[in-house]
């Protein structure tokens, strides 16, 4: 895995060490907007299992739960299929108890480069962080804090949807690690629109 992280990473060190030689030879190399992005994932581990008084249960997982981010979006004017986007957001997972507010969040920070196959396709590699990880027991079950690290995110998206996969692991207070991998679907929005 790390040898795969290191071979993602030279293709987007060479974009960014681009960036300079493209602005220098134009004003407008570089067209910026504003990014929005949500979506709902699925996967991982299953970290904690509720119990209801009629009978039923809920499993939560490492890798679920639904987000929202902002960021950029930056499009390069001399290498039209070339893209780059940055967002961080929350992620959020919550049970379906009424009497209890069991929480499970994250602060997921993504940097991608995509390849623009045509104006409507697009295919994106690259890297996820996600910080702040937090499962929240509101005094049912204890409070867990993880440590976050560093994974690979892949996107196919066509238009505003895209179908996801991130491959990431959480560690425990106990230095157990927990795979918080999960697949999803997206929906991204930039302005301006042109």
């Amino acid at each position: 895995m790390n040898l795969f992280k290191c071979l993602l990473a030279i293709p987007l060190m060479v974009f960014l060490w681009s960036i300079p030689t493209f602005s220098q030879e134009s004003n407008n190399s570089i067209t910026a907007k504003f990014l929005v992005e949500g979506g709902i994932e699925f996967g991982g581990d299953e970290i904690l299992k509720v119990f209801f008084t009629n009978g039923e249960d809920q499993t939560m997982r490492a890798g679920q739960g639904g987000y929202l981010a902002l960021g950029g979006q930056f499009q390069m004017t001399k290498v039209k299929p070339l893209m780059l986007r940055a967002a961080i957001g929350l992620k959020y997972n919550t049970t379906a108890a009424e009497n209890a507010n069991i929480r499970f969040t994250r602060v997921p920070i993504t940097l991608i480069p995509y390849w623009n196959i045509n104006e409507d396709i697009r295919l994106g590699i690259g890297i996820s962080s996600h910080q702040s990880v937090r499962l929240k027991g509101d005094g049912f079950v204890p409070d867990v804090d993880f440590t976050g690290s560093f994974g690979t995110r892949v996107e196919f998206g066509y238009k505003w949807v895209a179908l996801t996969y991130t491959s990431i692991k959480y560690t425990d207070e106990l230095n157990k690690s927990v795979s918080a991998n999960s697949v999803g679907i997206s929906v991204s929005f930039t302005f301006p629109n042109k």
